[in-house]
């Protein structure tokens, strides 16, 4: 037989590989390439094969989610500190944002058949009523780090630290200093800094913003 004429070895399909192949569609060229068709030229099959491994384009969403959600590593409680067990809750969520920038959006799908995200919630909610936080004041306190952190994630999928800093340092060098003076004093310093800088000190203001109200409850 030449070696022109040797017949291809190819992987056999199954959801695992349906899913992984998908997955690492989207992160390469977004949420926006990702059609049956063009997964199935990726695997070197037709479109209309796939659906012998997920039902729909929905269900192929939910396992991709399953998949990200996977690698969301919080081990519970192991902290004497809640303001640790929060910093490290929301550090293990930002860093899956980070790993999966493009597909992170789709953890958000509801009814996910996974367990992940209830564990870190439960986590959280568990930190909050262990520092002392009655029922309304623990909720309260999740829904606002909840806000602000998915937010803050869900924004960053369409900016890097090069983004950031370019544009201060283009707006430093477009600024009017006589109109605009503190912006033009404090941009040179803004183009330096970069996102996780941001997330740290968000993260910090968000918990002496609840230990203040903490200790309020308390009075």
């Amino acid at each position: 037989m030449t070696r022109q004429s040797r017949p291809r070895r190819t992987r056999t399909l199954n959801r695992a590989r349906v899913v992984e192949a998908a997955l690492a569609l989207v992160e390469r060229e977004g949420l926006e390439a990702l059609t049956m068709r063009r997964l199935g030229r990726e695997l070197g099959v037709e479109g209309m094969a796939l659906y012998t491994h997920v039902r729909n384009k929905a269900d192929l969403l939910d396992a991709v989610a399953v998949l990200v959600l996977t690698d969301l590593d919080v081990p519970p409680g192991r902290s004497p500190r809640w303001q640790e067990r929060i910093r490290r809750g929301v550090l293990a969520w930002a860093a899956l944002q980070e790993r999966h920038p493009r597909a992170f959006p789709l953890v958000f799908r509801p009814r996910l058949p996974t367990d992940a995200v209830s564990n870190l919630t439960e986590e959280l909610l568990d930190a909050l009523r262990v520092a002392g936080f009655d029922e309304r004041g623990a909720a309260l306190a999740y829904e606002t780090i909840v806000v602000l952190v998915d937010s803050a994630l869900l924004s960053r999928s369409s900016w890097s630290d090069a983004d950031l800093q370019r544009a201060w340092r283009e707006g430093a060098v477009q600024a009017d200093e006589e109109r605009f003076p503190r912006f033009a004093e404090v941009a040179p310093a803004a183009a330096t800094l970069t996102w996780r800088e941001i997330l740290d000190t968000g993260v910090d203001l968000l918990l002496r913003g609840l230990e203040a109200r903490l200790r309020a409850q308390r009075r």
